[in-house]
């Protein structure tokens, strides 16, 4: 039972946002909400204690503070607003993810938006043989799903109310709701099957009773129509035999009554959390050109949105740039076949007319007269400097 109950407490005051440390044999409690320590009548901090022998805040099945922890649940249904915050370091996440294969990085920042997470802590009361138990489940539902999210690499800070504004509440809780069934349902079954255990040994032993009753009655009967029994009435004899049972079917209605499990389920506490998604901006230069790719983050999932190649749209984990400023992965690379530069497919279409060889765009020109695509080693700046004339069309 001790163990029970300090595990309640442990999750009564982490769900009330508080600080929670385990000495081994108390538990001590800071930064207890205001709203709390006035409905206690007591201020922070607390030592809760599970043994009598123990000086501090006595936390047993009929303490006055295990009352109001009980009674404050049932009165509550807060929402609490928290955030989550993850030191992202921008250098190591981009080594750590991608191979820079023809290029390095010069500058990388990161952009931060927020999405927003809810945990639902559901409170259900089960009553059966003048019997009381209490269960606390926890939900989290993420983009309308229920998920278990992995929370450890994060800290967690308070939010103020007025920052944030949800309007999809309605429909996670629902998701909430539907889920919590099946993990009431499990603990209810486990009750029943006991209660059904204890009901049928209750109702044998009620039937042995009355059967037993109803059976001398009936030898009595038997010894006054023989003759042999002359002190009693027949008529009194039955009479007493129909009130057996109909006491037999009250004490099973009674049992019935009895074994019934009655419970409750109540949302006691909702939590916002909110949790940050990156937008990596990484600028990656090779030789004269520079390109922007920009790569999603969720460390709450750990889902990383890795950059697609330009051309086949496939994911890449290693970054390749062609001379035309390109994501390229490594089928749609290729090389020019003047100056053997990373290229790639959109970016050799043109064949010099000279040397009928795939050339890149850095490496060919068009003559402003002819309009032939020659390498530019056939080629020479017009009068004006803006265009290019072959060396047949001087």
């Amino acid at each position: 039972m001790d163990n029970q109950l300090k595990a309640f407490s442990l999750q009564f005051f982490r769900e009330l946002g508080a600080s929670v440390s385990d000495s081994g044999d108390y538990l001590e409690v800071k930064d207890v909400p205001p709203k709390f320590q006035k409905f206690y009548g007591k201020n922070e901090p607390y030592k809760l204690v599970f043994d009598k022998s123990i000086s501090g805040e006595l936390v047993a099945p009929e303490s006055y503070l295990l009352k109001m922890m009980r009674a404050y649940l049932d009165n509550s249904g807060d929402a609490v607003l928290t955030s989550l915050n993850y030191k992202l370091h921008v250098d190591s996440f981009i080594k750590d993810n991608l191979k820079l294969l023809n290029c390095s990085v010069v500058k990388a920042t990161a952009n931060t938006t927020h999405n927003f997470m809810f945990k639902f802590t559901f409170q259900t009361t089960y009553k059966y043989l003048n019997e009381e138990e209490k269960l606390i489940n926890e939900l989290y539902v993420d983009e309308g799903l229920v998920v278990n999210p992995d929370l450890s690499k994060f800290t967690v800070s308070n939010t103020n109310k007025k920052d944030i504004e949800i309007t999809e509440l309605r429909d996670y809780y629902s998701t909430a709701k539907e889920n919590i069934k099946g993990l009431v349902n499990e603990r209810t079954s486990k009750i029943a099957s006991v209660l059904d255990v204890s009901l049928s040994k209750e109702i044998n032993r009620i039937n042995i009773y009355h059967d037993q009753q109803v059976k001398e009655i009936d030898e009595q009967i038997a010894k006054v129509n023989a003759g042999s029994l002359k002190s009693k009435d027949p008529i009194e004899l039955e009479r007493q035999k129909i009130q057996f049972v109909a006491e037999r079917d009250l004490f099973v209605q009674n049992e019935q009554k009895k074994h019934a499990l009655r419970l409750n389920t109540k949302l006691i506490t909702t939590t916002i959390i909110d949790y940050p998604v990156y937008s990596i901006e990484t600028f990656f230069k090779s030789e004269n050109v520079t390109r922007l790719v920009v790569i999603k983050f969720d460390p709450l999932k750990n889902k990383i949105d890795l950059p697609l190649c330009d051309l086949c749209k496939n994911s890449l984990n290693e970054i390749i740039i062609c001379n035309g400023n390109h994501l390229v992965c490594r089928n749609c690379g290729a090389r020019c076949e003047d100056c053997n530069q990373i290229s790639c497919e959109t970016c050799l279409r043109n064949i010099c007319s000279v040397t009928k060889r795939k050339i890149c765009r850095q490496c060919g020109r068009v003559c402003v007269k002819c309009k032939a695509f020659k390498n530019k080693r056939f080629m020479d700046a017009d009068a004006g400097g803006r265009g290019f004339i072959c060396k047949n069309c001087y």
